[in-house]
């Protein structure tokens, strides 16, 4: 199994009251490809056909989406005889919860029946147990990096949130088809542009940067840089920019970034750019 990941990205924004079901892509163009998506997506139907089209998925299951159990193992391997054969209901069901537990579940269905992987661990937090479902071979994906895949989404999802909250995507005020493309690409632009912002300081300072904690500040420390650019005062540039980098060194920091290690993005092995081989030489040449 191969998936592609050369495939171009299609981005569809949609009103907040517009399910976005409407807009996945057919079962036929995912074949050898992997959806991820979150629960909201996840119908049998749904996922019947992108089986029966040769794609693959991951996705958190929603409640109440109780198969038969075929077979079921702790994450150390372990086989967890008294599920097998049995209808499975996880709020009553006992699982364990010091280890995630990996089950062949089987739905019936008006077609034949339906056997997924269904991943499940505990979430303290919320004393809840979070659900995964895939139909990648476990010789290939295992356990651990299926849920570890699967956290890749969320930094997708804060980028649309930075991009709704801080780039002013959340609502367009007209219904002009070519005003709206425009007013998207200006979003997408000035989100692209904080994040510029944000890992300068990291380069020069060799620190972590909030990127959310950058656009939420941006505002005052980008004006004086664009009246310098307008008027081509190349010493007020430089002026600007070093305001900036202070302000933002100041402001703008990750508040936890050992917290980060353990719990955060940094979890997946992502180091923040400063930290590659070569900094230390941009940074003296700054």
């Amino acid at each position: 199994m191969d998936l592609l990941c050369d495939a171009p990205t299609i981005v569809v924004f949609t009103p907040d009251t517009t399910s976005e079901q409407a807009f996945l892509p057919k079962p036929t163009a995912l074949r050898a490809r992997l959806l991820f998506a979150d629960r909201g997506y996840g119908d049998l139907p749904s996922l019947r056909r992108v089986q029966a089209a040769g794609g693959f998925f991951l996705i958190r299951a929603k409640a109440g989406m109780n198969p038969q159990v075929i077979e079921a193992f702790r994450e150390d391997g372990h086989r967890l005889r008294s599920l097998r054969h049995k209808p499975l209901k996880v709020r009553h069901t006992k699982l364990p919860k010091r280890q995630r537990v990996e089950l062949v579940g089987q739905w019936q269905g008006d077609a034949r029946p339906l056997c997924l992987r269904l991943l499940i661990s505990w979430n303290r937090r919320p004393q809840e147990c979070c659900s995964l479902l895939t139909t990648l071979p476990a010789q290939r994906s295992p356990l651990d990096m299926i849920c570890r895949a699967y956290t890749w989404r969320w930094p997708v999802e804060l980028l649309f949130k930075e991009w709704k909250s801080y780039a002013h995507l959340h609502a367009l005020d007209t219904t002009n088809p070519a005003i709206v493309e425009g007013l998207i690409w200006t979003a997408m632009a000035a989100a692209a542009l904080k994040r510029f912002v944000a890992h300068m300081p990291q380069l020069l300072l060799e620190g972590p940067m909030s990127t959310r904690k950058v656009a939420r500040c941006a505002v005052h420390v980008i004006g004086e840089s664009v009246r310098a650019l307008q008027t081509g005062d190349v010493a007020g540039l430089y002026a600007a920019l070093e305001a900036a980098i202070t302000y933002l060194a100041c402001h703008a920091q990750r508040a936890h970034p050992k917290r980060d290690r353990q719990t955060g993005r940094s979890q997946l092995g992502l180091e923040p750019c400063c930290e590659h081989d070569g900094v230390s030489e941009l940074a003296e040449a700054a």
